[in-house]
């Protein structure tokens, strides 16, 4: 993407801020992006991967229906369901396979994919209708499952479906088993080994009747009533649940809906399922917390990551998605499982883009038009398009800035351990003599005054940035206004200024930061600059460490797209009712400290917008709420301590078993740090001051 920038630098923001990404579960995933899995890498929008070559001699077609011609009832959920039978002629010398995807674009950000195939052999011209023993299919966006699923294609109006047939210079190289290689993780394998593509495009308008009452075609599994799945929604073409039913009782189809599953509150509209008018959850396949898009094997994502931008819905990720119960849930549980079973040093390793992060660049990232968000050169793309815009003095002001702030930086980092501290000894029992357990209004008091520190950075840097941003000349305007609106993909190619190419780590670093930060806040808004993760507070207990290090040490290692959820079910499984109920009921506790965690973001947002206005944010202001900030967080930490603790002291020595044994699986010799982090970066664990005061 970028043609002159040090292979040193660039691995080091890579291994510093990839972490900042949500996780794609596809949900939720800050995972270092340079090891990230094919879905954290989402492709572009349209049909072909970037390299592909649209060619006029390779062709696409089927006996079944004409280019722009309407698809026959049959291959729609209101008839039998079936593949369409298609053909290629023309493929380029050097086709060693070919892969075959069917998609439809409900919107710029909105794409679902129902047939994902690959692996097919070089000496296969076309498909028969409802070919089954041919290439390797992928997932789909209807229902997640490992299988073609037909358009059901809701909502008036003709809709238009492209089938892609792309000629491939070698086998995908494909880091994930069959059932999460959705559209996304496909086009991200074959971008440099794409030859050529061609489309068929077809088009199919659903009656009123069809639409409100059709259901999916009734699979063997659902002949032989298969059981509901683990998270008590309906299995792909499965029975639906008694209580998804029951909640659809009285109701008409696409009438709003909740019930209550083991994994949680469930929400969605009522749909016929199977001929029963049941409550169909509204997720994307594999998801993790946030309503996963492209590419869904991302539970926001997950983890269907924001990333991939869209859910299920087309919706772009947005703060109502990050607080959501069951975003939060399985956040919380899987928050549960890394601090019962880690340690200080894991509890240390923390993404440092989650300081001073009111430029909504998560936003922007995790929104990306291009579904490029999560790729390792995202944020320097950013950054030095950026860069390039600035002039030389106006760079020389950024690395003023980064220098003056690079300790305060590492001072908020060093701080955390204090709380870190605490709450291990509290898991432990080591409390200091004469008390019995932490003291909630030292914890939110700390907490504050770490909030404020991030508070003094955000306010210095938003001062800048915002003169910065107010000083730019038309030319400058017109450069940035041309990126606004536009995937990574469109941005320009542009080199490293040599003026930022010699600088001391740490500050450029921070430079790159600063100047990826400008841009987000320029293209963005008040919304944006609120929005965070899902795991965004209560950052104390090692859930990122146990996600992200693996990665961090292999870079052949993707991150399992569905890590948090999987886990974090997998951890609850292991508790019994009292101890699940300990960890479950968190969400509704900590919700009023997370409503309020919102509000008080977008006041701080919206006061330090007023430099990029050209005015002048009031500091007393800014630390104020940013002390309100932090004895929010301090009353969500404060509580997932406690009540984690309680669980702790109540396992089994079977459960305690069970528990280290998911670490062992999942991290082997990386289970326990050596030392500590400051940030993502290993160092030897600090002299801690006494933390004493914490406990009453």
């Amino acid at each position: 993407m970028l043609n002159k920038i040090s292979p040193l630098i660039l691995f080091l923001l890579i291994l510093m801020f990839g972490l900042t990404a949500c996780g794609q579960p596809n949900l939720m995933s800050d995972a270092p992006a340079a090891a990230a899995s094919p879905s954290q890498t989402p492709s572009l929008q349209s049909a072909a991967s970037p390299t592909a070559v649209q060619s006029s001699e390779f062709l696409l077609t089927s006996p079944e229906v004409a280019e722009g011609g309407l698809l026959p009832v049959e291959y729609t959920c209101d008839g039998t369901a079936s593949t369409l039978a298609l053909h290629w002629s023309g493929a380029p010398a050097g086709t060693v396979s070919f892969a075959v995807v069917m998609h439809h674009v409900a919107s710029p950000e909105d794409v679902h994919w129902y047939w994902v195939l690959y692996d097919i052999p070089a000496n296969v011209t076309s498909l028969a209708k409802n070919s089954l023993d041919i290439g390797v299919l992928g997932n789909n966006s209807v229902n997640g499952q490992t299988a073609y699923t037909p358009p059901c294609s809701k909502g008036p109006g003709s809709k238009t479906y492209t089938y892609t047939v792309y000629a491939l210079s070698a086998q995908p190289q494909l880091s994930v088993p069959a059932a999460q290689v959705d559209r996304a993780t496909l086009l991200a394998a074959i971008q440099t080994i794409t030859l050529a593509s061609a489309e068929l495009n077809v088009t199919y308008s659903r009656s009123e009747s069809a639409d409100t009452q059709s259901s999916q075609p009734i699979t063997d599994t659902a002949q032989t009533g298969a059981p509901q799945a683990a998270d008590g929604s309906q299995p792909a073409g499965g029975l639906p649940p008694a209580e998804a039913v029951a909640a659809c009782s009285g109701k008409a189809a696409q009438d709003a809906c909740e019930f209550t599953a083991q994994r949680g509150q469930e929400s969605g509209v009522c749909e016929m399922v199977q001929d029963q008018l049941a409550c169909s959850p509204q997720r994307g396949p594999n998801e993790d917390g946030q309503a996963k898009g492209n590419p869904p094997g991302d539970d926001q994502p997950k983890d269907n990551q924001p990333g991939d931008p869209l859910d299920a819905n087309g919706s772009a990720y947005n703060i109502e998605q990050a607080i959501s119960d069951k975003a939060q849930g399985m956040t919380i549980a899987f928050d549960a499982l890394a601090f019962l079973t880690g340690d200080l040093g894991a509890d240390s390793f923390f993404p440092p883009g989650k300081v001073a992060d009111f430029w909504g660049f998560q936003y922007l990232r995790d929104n990306d038009l291009s579904q490029m968000g999560h790729a390792g050169d995202f944020l320097t793309s950013a950054a030095m398009n950026m860069l390039n815009i600035l002039t030389a003095e106006q760079r020389t002001q950024l690395v003023e800035l980064a220098s003056s702030q690079v300790a305060s930086i590492n001072e908020y980092g060093y701080k955390r351990f204090v709380l870190m501290q605490a709450f291990q000894r509290l898991l432990e029992g080591s409390l200091p003599d004469g008390t019995t357990s932490l003291d909630a209004d030292a914890v939110k008091a700390y907490s504050a005054e770490l909030y404020q520190l991030d508070g003094e950075i955000s306010y210095a840097r938003a001062e800048l940035m915002g003169s910065l941003l107010n000083a730019l000349d038309a030319d400058q305007k017109a450069s940035l206004d041309a990126m606004v609106g536009k995937g990574m993909l469109e941005w320009p190619d542009v080199e490293e200024p040599e003026d930022i190419r010699d600088l001391d780590r740490d500050v450029k670093v921070a430079v790159m930061t600063y100047a990826a930060d400008m841009f987000s806040w320029y293209a963005g808004s008040v919304e944006a600059d609120v929005y965070f993760c899902p795991e965004r507070h209560g950052t104390y207990f090692g859930s990122f460490y146990l996600k992200d290090i693996r990665a961090m040490s292999d870079s052949s290692y993707a991150i399992p797209t569905d890590m948090t959820g999987n886990l974090g079910d997998e951890m609850l499984a292991t508790l019994d009712a009292e101890q699940a109920q300990w960890i479950t009921s968190l969400v509704d506790v900590q919700k009023p400290s997370l409503s309020g965690i919102v509000e008080t973001r977008r006041q701080v947002s919206t006061e330090l917008r007023k430099f990029l206005a050209g005015a002048t944010a009031d500091k007393t202001t800014v630390l104020a709420l940013m002390k309100q900030y932090g004895e929010l967080d301090g009353e969500i930490i404060y509580n997932l301590a406690i009540n984690f603790t309680k669980v702790n002291q109540s396992l089994t020595t079977e459960q305690k078993a069970q528990l280290t044994a998911m670490r062992q699986e999942l991290l082997d010799d990386l289970s326990h740090p050596t030392g500590a982090y400051l940030y993502s970066q290993a160092i030897p664990m600090p002299e801690i001051p006494n933390t004493d005061f914490l406990f009453k």
